[in-house]
């Protein structure tokens, strides 16, 4: 093996390791940097053996097995050929990129008023329905959940100040508080099956639990490639997270720490799944439209 490929298959692992251990970034943005990864790596590696492009699908379907995205691509990547490869890559960049605006533009059809928007963690899709509402005047302000334990919410909040939106930044046990000062609830999703229930964020169900009883509708933003037909096993999407994060000194044999970071929320609680395709309720008897 040359040293060029030795580098390119060095720089692979690297980039995929630092998304498999991610726990700040959305479900989108991580795979899109799975898939620019890859694009280097083809770039420079300009004739990989066939055994190598197996391996090579198999670690990215299964980088993130919280997340459907990685491996909903997988199936639409083509490896008939380099080409093929190539190519399809390509598009699945190109889709990632532009179905955030398009879910933004069937949110606008949605939130005709002006609305406050209470959100947790972070989610590049949720991020661009926000901006779309304030550039159109329809934001009043979002309420941010910091979204402990890695506390992604605080990085979300950065994002949306630094473009003029106000934002109220609350610790996830306020969420009761202030669910009555939102109109709205949009958060992000990692995985989405038939029956609409979903995988997300750890506070994603209590805060569905209090949007119904505050009578507060409770969106999720979605493009396709989170459809599945089984949802993610929860103890398994959090099997790769330490709870050592909580970051107390005290220890006892009589002491444990839970620190999960994924949840699973019953779709009975959504008002509707916001995709490329429109507005979308539960069940989703249009699954095999969404899904791959």
């Amino acid at each position: 093996m040359e040293e060029k490929e030795k580098h390119a298959w060095s720089e692979l692992d690297h980039a995929w390791n630092i998304i498999r251990n991610d726990r700040t970034r959305g479900a989108a943005e991580l795979l899109l940097a799975a898939l620019q990864a890859l694009r280097d790596f083809l770039e420079t590696v300009e004739s990989p053996d066939y055994s190598d492009i197996d391996s090579i699908m198999n670690q990215l379907a299964t980088l993130r097995s919280d997340m459907a995205g990685f491996s909903n691509c997988v199936r639409l990547i083509s490896t008939e050929s380099i080409d093929s490869l190539f190519r399809s890559v390509t598009q699945l960049q190109e889709y990632l990129v532009l179905s955030p605006a398009k879910i933004a533009q069937n949110a606008e059809k949605i939130f005709t008023k002006q609305i406050a928007v209470m959100t947790n963690s972070r989610s590049s899709v949720v991020e661009r329905v926000i901006l779309t509402l304030h550039r159109t005047g329809r934001l009043k302000q979002v309420i941010q959940m910091e979204s402990r334990p890695a506390y992604e919410g605080r990085y979300n909040a950065e994002r949306l100040i630094e473009c003029g939106v106000h934002v109220t930044v609350i610790p996830d046990a306020a969420m009761g508080y202030w669910i009555y000062n939102a109109d709205t609830v949009l958060v992000g999703a990692d995985a989405i099956s038939v029956d609409g229930s979903f995988l997300g964020k750890i506070g994603s169900y209590p805060l569905a639990l209090l949007a119904r009883d505050a009578g507060i509708p409770y969106y999720v933003t979605a493009d396709r490639l989170k459809f599945v037909h089984e949802l993610p096993d929860e103890l398994s999407a959090n099997l790769n997270f330490s709870g050592d994060v909580i970051g107390w000194d005290v220890t006892s044999k009589h002491l444990a720490f839970s620190n999960i970071i994924f949840e699973q929320t019953a779709g009975n609680l959504v008002a509707g799944y916001i995709t490329e395709f429109g507005l979308q309720k539960p069940p989703l008897s249009i699954l095999e439209t969404l899904s791959f």
